[in-house]
């Protein structure tokens, strides 16, 4: 397997670099609270179990390690795309072999040993890149395998949704649930593996519910990026704006009418 090495200068790289990527591809990042509900367990081993629907996913959850939670954190990607890309091994990626039982048995004892240091691992227990609205939330089992070997851990949902809004770029949407405190648990690994399965699905649907009402009033902005898709477009209703002394609409929002506010008068 390939191990983590971080490396703080590498790290330092990735944490200008990756909220500038995304803002160049993502209208905004919003968090659902604020970063201070944030749950961030300290002298104790936690697992963040995050959703997978996009391979953005392993920026986002770089950004909130480092930026939200700020723990020592470490996460497991596949061996193939690590190998593709190895730097991420410095930021704290390490590899699992999900098709072998010496890969997962590698895999469950190198997470023992990060969180027992104590860590935060950050895992995508789904196993793979599938549909956000896809119901039920399956769990592969070896979250809950990890979860009986240790006798003290603390594992917290991370739903996170992409959707576009009102803009020309899409907005990303991350929801922490409540943490779950386990002390060698007596269930065994599928049932947890469910247990923990259902606490993201109920982020996930919280996510949805505020989709649907377009009603974001309990989310904050983390990072503002892009407001359009065209440079050219952006530089245009500047200069328009300069030269005619008119406010700059930069948000397509800002301009959009509202039929929730009736005629005007």
């Amino acid at each position: 397997m390939i191990p983590a090495r971080p490396s703080p200068l590498v790290q330092r790289f990735f944490d200008r670099y990756v909220p500038r990527h995304l803002g160049r591809w993502f209208h905004r990042v919003w968090l659902r609270g604020s970063p201070a509900d944030v749950p961030r367990p300290t002298g104790t081993p936690v697992i963040y179990a995050m959703s997978h629907a996009a391979w953005w996913d392993v920026l986002v959850g770089y950004h909130m390690a480092r930026h939200v939670v700020r723990l020592p954190s470490y996460a497991p990607m596949d061996e193939a795309q690590l190998r593709r890309y190895r730097i991420l091994s410095r930021v704290g990626l390490y590899s699992v072999d999900r098709f072998s039982r010496r890969g997962m048995r590698e895999f469950l004892a190198y997470t023992q040993d990060r969180l027992e240091e104590p860590a935060a691992v950050w895992l995508t227990p789904q196993g793979e890149i599938g549909p956000g609205r896809r119901r039920p939330v399956r769990f592969q089992t070896g979250v809950g395998h990890l979860v009986r070997r240790l006798p003290e851990v603390i594992v917290v949902p991370v739903a996170i949704a992409y959707e576009f809004v009102e803009e020309p770029r899409p907005e990303i949407f991350v929801s922490f649930g409540a943490p779950q405190a386990f002390r060698r648990p007596q269930e065994d690994a599928a049932t947890l593996t469910g247990r923990l399965a259902a606490a993201l699905e109920r982020e996930l649907d919280g996510i949805e519910a505020a989709l649907l009402a377009r009603d974001f009033r309990g989310f904050t902005v983390l990072l503002a990026g892009a407001t359009s898709s065209s440079r050219v477009y952006d530089l245009v209703r500047r200069a328009r704006a300069l030269l005619t002394g008119r406010p700059d609409p930069a948000r397509h929002g800002d301009v959009l009418s509202d039929p929730r506010r009736g005629p005007r008068a």
